[in-house]
């Protein structure tokens, strides 16, 4: 995995869905709401995850081989690797590491305290992000859907089991 510490604005969908169903129902677009005109409700992740952070737990906790590189080795490892095999799926994305992202990227900071007041407001949870266990989630569902190898034994950590079929849109088969 590339060392990058910058920090990424990744929350699950689950929360954006509820301060969606919030807003929904909760913000009038009128002047009148207590919380004045919100027109803008960002959403960040809070507490805020570092691509290091995020990455991390797919070695330690869920036993898969991972190691910490320096970002230009991996990216000049992930072009040759993307170049040789070329039907590779990452292939239309290549361009996206051919900088130098520690240094030329940036997470937005944006100011979500319109959102996190509306949940408070509503007796919901005003802060999420793609934490360790949302992570093992995310893993399970891509295992189960084909995507991925299950993790090798060892890890601190089993990936959580997933009811239902975990079928990709736009895929004719995969794992049910």
């Amino acid at each position: 995995m590339p060392d990058i510490n910058n920090a990424i604005n990744m929350v699950p969908v689950d929360h954006v869905a509820r301060i969606a169903g919030v807003a929904g129902v909760s913000v009038p677009p009128t002047d009148s709401s207590p919380f004045g005109a919100m027109t803008v409700l960002h959403v960040t992740s809070r507490p805020r995850t570092r691509y290091n952070d995020f990455l991390l737990p797919l070695g330690e906790s869920y036993g898969y081989k991972v190691e910490s590189t320096p970002y230009l080795e991996w990216r000049t490892r992930l072009e040759q690797h993307v170049l040789e095999v070329g039907d590779n799926a990452l292939f239309p994305l290549l361009h996206f590491v051919l900088d130098d992202l520690p240094t030329s990227t940036k997470s937005a900071e944006l100011d979500d305290s319109n959102t996190r007041a509306l949940l408070q407001a509503a007796g919901e949870r005003d802060a999420m992000n793609v934490s360790e266990d949302v992570l093992g989630r995310y893993l399970a569902w891509l295992v189960k859907a084909g995507f991925l190898d299950a993790p090798p034994a060892g890890g601190k950590k089993a990936l959580p089991e997933l009811a239902g079929a975990a079928v990709a849109m736009g895929r004719s088969s995969g794992a049910v």
